[in-house]
Formats: structure tokens, sequence, C-alpha cells
């Protein structure tokens, strides 16, 4: 599935030397097997005043969206994160390995908030989806850097000082078939159901060289 960039607005300056500029990728391996093995690619670049991201995803059809998110830490959970040993790694566990949410990867790039309910989608008959997204990095940047007015809620900011330094963070995508069996001790988070939020892979980010 493809989004057009979203159109974003800024009001903080936000300097070049706060913009590590290059390639950058993960492997998406799978978590969670019971409910269907995911793979896949994360590609990211940094570069002329514009960030892209690239994802192809692949695994069973399950004609649901996928949230997808870049987390502000920089190692993937496994099922020795299983806090409960129910045998499924569940959002609330994830989440405190991959820490807090700093960019939904979703339809707007330049906020944290415009695009939140605009995933990909695997459509039926399809075990794939591709995800292709691209912003001004000065307009993104602007909006990681607002004051937090939400301190309760499970995404964060980067400080004043802070640089987004993407090969420090991991990209997690979430959401299995909503026909798949799950036990009531799988976490979720606010009211979203289980099924919608259970971790599904996840990808180191490093650094790369640009695609020939």
């Amino acid at each position: 599935m493809l989004f057009s960039c979203g159109s974003g607005f800024s009001d903080v300056e936000v300097g070049q030397e706060e913009v590590i500029e290059g390639w950058y990728t993960a492997v998406l391996n799978p978590l969670n097997s019971k409910v269907g093995i995911f793979s896949g690619r994360v590609d990211l670049s940094m570069s002329d005043n514009q960030f892209w991201v690239r994802i192809n995803l692949k695994g069973p059809q399950t004609n649901e969206m996928h949230p997808q998110f870049l987390h502000t830490n920089s190692s993937c959970p496994t099922m020795k994160d299983d806090l409960n040993r129910d045998g499924y790694l569940d959002f609330i566990e994830s989440y405190r390995v991959a820490g807090p949410i700093l960019m939904p990867l979703d339809s707007n790039l330049n906020s944290q908030m415009k695009g939140l309910h605009e995933f990909p989608h695997m459509r039926k008959n399809s075990s794939y989806y591709y995800y292709s997204e691209a912003c001004n990095s000065d307009y993104m940047l602007s909006d990681l850097k607002r004051k937090d007015e939400y301190k309760e809620d499970l995404m964060t900011k980067l400080r004043p000082s802070e640089k987004l330094n993407l090969k420090k963070r991991v990209v997690l995508i979430y959401g299995a078939s909503s026909d798949r069996y799950l036990p009531d001790t799988v976490g979720t988070f606010d009211g979203y159901p289980n099924h919608s939020s259970i971790p599904i892979a996840c990808g180191e980010i490093s650094t790369s060289g640009p695609e020939h």
C-alpha cells in the first residue's frame, strides 16, 4: 500500500546538526509465530531535508490493518520477555523492551498524531503489503521536538538537544488476523482488541548504503 506524503508545518527552528543523514535498514524478524510467520525489510533515508521510509512485509493473509511504529530503544523484544509465560509476547511486554513510540509510520510522518489511524492494510487474497512514505525532515523534527502535551499516552518526544539517531531505534509491526485465537492473558492498551496490538515482527535499525 502506498500513501502520499502528508502536509506538515513548522514553528520550531531545526539545525542540520540535529539530523544524522544517511541510509538505514532493518531486517524484520518474526515475533509470536503462533499467529503466523511474518518477515520483511525496512529501508530508511535521511538526506537533502527529506525523510523517507519503505517497508515490505510478508506473511499469512490477515485482511487487517497493521500498525507500525518507530520505538525509542535499540533492541527488539524476544520470547524471553514473555513475563507472564502464556506463550505470547503481547504489546505491554514488548513495549517494556522497545520503549515508547517515537514515530508512527503511518500516512503522515510530519506529525505524531495526524495520520495515526492510517496504517498499511493487508488486503484479501494478499500475503504481503508495501508501504512507502516521505516527508520534509524539518517539519518532522519540529513536531518531534514540540512539548509533549499528552504525558499519559504511549508516545514520547525528543529532548531539545537530542538527535533522531535512527540506528539506535527499532521498528515494530503489529496486528494478527482477528480470527486467530488469543487468550485473555495477552495484554493490550486503551481497549484495543489484543489481536490488533500483538507484535508480529521487529527490526533493529543499522546503517546501510543507497540501493542501486
